[in-house]
């Protein structure tokens, strides 16, 4: 039986973070050729900037999971400040560089659906974890798998609905983003409780 889950709050914050930046900047890259020559000097420099802050992430990825509580602490404050900084860096952008909001509302709904992806990816190990325990334990962990996905659906319906109301600030819009974020962080840190606690549950070999 295992003894590690597939489901850790730090990596899939990470990774739910690095599938949000990869979407805004695949958005913003395709429409950087459109920006008059005055500001695309300014466009450049952001996008290097947003690009930076993304490989952090992208490093920590690939970064072994046995950390203790300090070292991880540490590795998610610093990620924590460059996720900011890319948030700031993605305002500045819309700001600074371009006031269309066809293009915010694209990147919007394609950070929406790096949210989903994310979600998606984590019910799947989720799922896998819960199969790895007896038929009393998996019970008792499949509930907390299924609210999960509820939490799931309802964070992508309120996203859904703010889509549907047509255009809005970008504000509002990161607003709405965030809001769904935090449901997905509240989701996977009880998934990981919920595993822990089932493996104390377990009887002694």
């Amino acid at each position: 039986m295992t003894k590690t889950s597939n489901i850790h709050p730090v990596t899939e914050w990470v990774k739910s973070r690095l599938d949000e930046m990869d979407a805004s900047l695949a958005v913003i890259e395709r429409k950087v050729d459109k920006i008059e020559a005055g500001t695309r000097k300014r466009a450049d420099a952001a996008i290097a900037d947003m690009k930076k802050r993304r490989n952090a992430f992208k490093a920590e990825v690939e970064v072994t999971r046995e950390r203790d509580a300090k070292a991880w602490a540490a590795m998610t404050n610093k990620l924590e400040a460059e996720w900011d900084a890319f948030e700031k860096d993605v305002d500045d952008y819309w700001d600074n560089v371009t006031d269309k909001a066809e293009e915010y509302e694209e990147a919007f709904k394609a950070r929406v659906e790096a949210q989903q992806k994310a979600w998606r990816n984590m019910a799947s190990r989720m799922k896998a974890d819960a199969n790895a325990f007896g038929a009393d334990l998996k019970t008792e962990f499949d509930a907390s798998v299924a609210k999960a996905e509820k939490m799931a659906k309802g964070a992508g319906d309120k996203l859904k609905a703010v889509d549907a109301a047509g255009k809005t600030s970008w504000a509002a819009l990161r607003s709405a983003l965030a809001e769904s974020r935090a449901t997905f962080d509240d989701a996977n840190a009880k998934a990981a409780a919920a595993f822990k606690d089932a493996l104390r549950k377990r009887p002694a070999a």
